[in-house]
């Protein structure tokens, strides 16, 4: 076995390699006490929200604004969807007629189409990054509902053509 003499600052004493590795092992065992100790405050922070009705696991953009799931924002109506931490503005049941735009703290606003002229009265409510995120997503789908109708004139022409002749 091979024994080195180490100089320690820290103690300012001598000390062998067993001493050191005797040091490190009690000082993992005092960070894994608190790691754990950190769990048991995690968990009862949890508990204790979630005994106040703000669970953390479900999460909503913005969801600090809501009551009961429900932020009223200049006379638009916003739901907070926790179960997918998304924020709905209308009626987002068919996915054909939805924007979806990712939030810059995590999180998805869903906007039906025809609601974009509500989220325009509460663009007041979204920070500067997420105002840049909404608009973008409006114009890109702008830009591919305008293609999509291309599209189909297209395609309705070309029948239209087959018929003359």
């Amino acid at each position: 076995m091979l024994f080195s003499v180490i100089f320690s600052e820290r103690k300012g004493i001598m000390m062998t390699i067993s001493g050191v590795e005797t040091d490190f092992r009690a000082a993992g065992r005092y960070a894994r006490k608190d790691w754990m100790q950190n769990e048991d405050v995690a968990a009862f922070k949890k508990e204790l929200l979630s005994a106040m009705g703000r669970d953390q696991d479900k999460k909503a953009p913005y969801s600090h604004l809501a009551k009961d799931g429900i932020i009223d924002y200049n006379g638009v109506i916003f739901v907070c969807d926790y179960e997918h931490n998304t924020l709905c503005l209308g009626d987002v049941s068919n996915p054909k007629n939805v924007i979806y735009v990712p939030l810059a703290n995590g999180g998805t606003l869903q906007v039906n189409r025809d609601n974009i002229g509500d989220l325009s009265r509460a663009i007041g409510m979204f920070s500067p990054e997420d105002v840049n995120r909404i608009l973008r997503a409006i114009s890109k789908d702008a830009q591919c509902q305008k293609k999509l109708l291309e599209i189909d004139e297209a395609k309705n022409s070309i029948g239209e053509e087959d018929d003359k002749e």
